[in-house]
């Protein structure tokens, strides 16, 4: 799941742009030691070590968008872009629920539903995302073999920065995520934001979508902690409430339980 990583090992192998030898460099010094020093952070301790952990990841992508520009690496290439990918994993890997082997992280072959054939066999509709904390099982449907589905807990869209017509494309895919799994939730995680606010203010009046986190101010900014941190608490808190059954009280609300009522 280290896409960046991956990323720059694809590079390596293909010599991209006559890069092998500078992309392996970068790799050994620059890379490595950045998901190294990421890593060794515990994230349970809470908000003060997500200053720590954007300064780390700041430094970083300030390299690493530098090398882009010094070696005129292309956008297209998706070098810089998954780092952001790249940083859901860093957040996750390590809660209890993946580690005890009740969830994983996939970002391919997400369910998304069943279709019935012209033959009256049953294929599984899967859709790949940026990043989805989720379980794998396996069924039979009649008399076919069994299939394997990932059905997710969480899916999240990572994007540079989103425009409108991202934006639209990213309500059309989560909104199958979601009809196929009514309770997973959908997240956006973003670089900047590059759409008109209306947009936003009309996806707070549907479900397509359940939050969407903006860590920079602008392009060029540096990613903001408290976002970040909003980030991880949200996702966090999702995985969590999976083990524990929701309930009804009464009286008082019904549908929208879960929110809070300013005083």
């Amino acid at each position: 799941m280290y896409v960046h990583g991956s990323n720059i090992e694809g590079k390596i192998s293909n010599n991209y742009n006559g890069l092998a030898n500078e992309l392996a460099s970068f790799k050994d010094e620059i890379y490595l030691p950045m998901r190294e020093e990421v890593e060794s952070l515990d994230l349970n301790k809470g908000r003060m070590v997500f200053d720590t952990l954007t300064m780390v990841l700041n430094d970083y992508w300030k390299k690493l968008h530098k090398f882009a520009v010094d070696y005129n690496i292309k956008s297209q290439s998706k070098f810089e872009s998954t780092f952001l990918e790249e940083i859901s994993y860093y957040l996750f890997h390590n809660l209890d629920e993946i580690k005890e082997g009740k969830l994983d992280i996939f970002n391919k072959g997400i369910y998304a539903g069943l279709k019935i054939n012209e033959d009256l066999s049953i294929d599984v509709i899967k859709k790949d995302v940026d990043f989805c904390i989720g379980k794998k099982i396996s069924i039979s449907i009649d008399d076919q073999n069994p299939v394997s589905l990932i059905i997710p807990a969480v899916s999240v869209e990572v994007k540079t920065y989103l425009d409108a017509t991202m934006f639209g494309e990213i309500k059309s895919s989560s909104k199958t995520l979601k009809s196929s799994t009514p309770n997973s939730k959908a997240y956006v995680l973003m670089g900047y934001k590059n759409l008109a606010d209306e947009h936003i203010l009309a996806a707070r009046q549907d479900a397509t979508l359940d939050e969407m986190f903006v860590l920079q101010a602008n392009e060029g900014a540096p990613i903001d902690s408290e976002a970040l941190y909003e980030y991880y608490k949200e996702i966090k808190e999702v995985i969590s409430s999976l083990a524990t059954p929701p309930t009804i009280n009464v009286p008082g609300r019904l549908l929208q339980y879960a929110k809070k009522v300013s005083k």
